[in-house]
């Protein structure tokens, strides 16, 4: 009976095992070979700087396997773009990543003339006559105007979006008023601590002289704002 017993337990135990073992089991993507898109940079041309054009830059990255040979990633515009090619900016709409790559880069360049604050749209998504359709970043929306940044110009890459909070053109109105630039590294201080001390700066001055922020709410900086 102790034998029987013994055994039973065993078998269970061994079951479980291999039950676990299935469950993790890796999973790999076997959906359609699709793309993400992410921008760095914006096309917008603040109003006192004399600047023509200026070039922003779009990654692509591969959601799939690696492939042995070049393939065609088609682009279009989606159903808000209202930017004219040619004249409002300039792109390749055909793109190739190279066998063995799973991300490329290139480049898009934006023109100041016939510009103003209201902007125009370039909104990019993939066409699926290439190799490729779209993934979960399939879409990518820039406003091309005259105004402010819609990004802190910030060489730590964090410090300023964390104190500052997230940025908006009104935002850096403000903050261009107050420091005359819109570089923000010579303020970064120790380990972003001049950052703490612009925030703690700008919103004294917003306490007896209240801005609404581009969402119509009261203007605030720091962490949630």
């Amino acid at each position: 009976m102790k034998r029987i017993l013994i055994t039973s337990i065993l078998g269970f135990l061994f079951s479980g095992l291999f039950m676990s073992c299935q469950e993790d089991e890796i999973k790999f993507y076997t959906g359609p070979v699709a793309i993400n898109m992410t921008v760095d940079g914006d096309g917008t041309f603040v109003s006192n700087e004399t600047n023509e054009e200026k070039t922003f830059k779009i990654e692509f990255a591969v959601q799939g396997e690696v492939s042995d040979r070049d393939r065609v990633l088609k682009l279009a515009f989606g159903k808000g773009h209202t930017a004219v090619a040619g004249t409002n900016f300039d792109m390749p709409m055909e793109v190739i990543i190279e066998a063995g790559r799973l991300d490329t880069i290139i480049e898009c360049k934006a023109y100041r003339e016939g510009l103003t604050m209201e902007p125009l749209m370039f909104d990019l998504v993939v066409d699926p006559s290439g190799d490729f359709v779209g993934g979960v970043n399939d879409e990518l929306l820039v406003k091309l105007m005259l105004g402010y940044p819609t990004k802190w110009i910030d060489p730590s890459g964090w410090a300023a979006e964390y104190w500052l909070g997230k940025c908006t053109q009104a935002k850096y109105a403000f903050v261009f008023e107050q420091l005359g630039t819109l570089d923000l590294g010579p303020y970064q201080g120790s380990f972003g601590s001049g950052y703490m001390d612009l925030m703690n700066k700008f919103n004294k001055i917003l306490e007896t002289d209240p801005r609404l922020d581009d969402d119509g709410k009261v203007m605030k900086f720091g962490p949630g704002y």
